[in-house]
């Protein structure tokens, strides 16, 4: 249905959408349900929709967005397929935990060099790509938000919700992407939905934290 949505929304403002945009946003809208789910079968499914999305973007000059699915998404979905079926203890299913206060200082120390030297890259690669700072900005607050989740962390959806889909509607608005504005507004409401569902989650029964 959303989908659906998605492709009445992008022929009325006379954007074309092609066969691989709507099954890359069909990949991805499952993708991220069953995520917010916990189902390991969001895997395949975000396999399937990053490559297809790093097509489009990098079609769109949106460059640091396209070859982030590639580069990272690719390997970092087929490692969270490993880790959340098999990343517990005894190779047991992986539970959703908390960062500690050591997981938080090391992503602030991490996540702003990142964010550099990304931006570095692609500024090296490209001529004048579109917007490198802020496209860069969501690519780093991406990675860190899908290391996160592949770990199952609850705050995976807090870095999903704000600096990556908050961010991106509005790099879509600024570069006139209205449909994928549609799509980030799934996202962010799926993003929060997320948050809340995997913030009440309980590992044995009881809230745990772990580094």
């Amino acid at each position: 249905m959303v989908t659906g949505g998605y492709v009445a929304v992008a022929h009325r403002l006379d954007t074309e959408t092609a066969l691989v945009e709507g099954v890359a946003l069909w990949a991805s809208l499952a993708c991220v349900w069953l995520a917010r789910t916990e189902n390991i079968w969001t895997m395949p499914y975000g396999i399937v929709s990053v490559v297809l999305l790093g097509w489009y973007l990098i079609e769109i000059d949106l460059v640091g967005q396209g070859w982030l699915q590639y580069v990272y998404y690719v390997p970092i979905q087929c490692a969270g397929w490993w880790a959340w079926a098999r990343g517990g203890p005894g190779r047991t299913e992986l539970r959703v935990t908390r960062l500690t206060a050591r997981g938080w200082v090391a992503l602030l120390f991490l996540a702003l060099p990142g964010w550099i030297v990304i931006a570095w890259i692609f500024h090296a690669l490209y001529e004048d790509p579109a917007y490198l700072a802020w496209d860069t900005s969501i690519v780093a607050a991406s990675v860190v938000a899908q290391t996160l989740m592949t770990l199952k962390k609850r705050e995976s959806w807090w870095f999903w919700t704000v600096p990556v889909n908050i961010s991106a509607i509005g790099l879509f608005i600024r570069t006139e992407t209205w449909a994928f504005v549609f799509l980030y507004v799934v996202f962010l409401l799926n993003s929060i939905w997320g948050w809340a569902q995997w913030n009440s989650a309980e590992v044995g029964g009881v809230r745990q934290e772990s580094p």
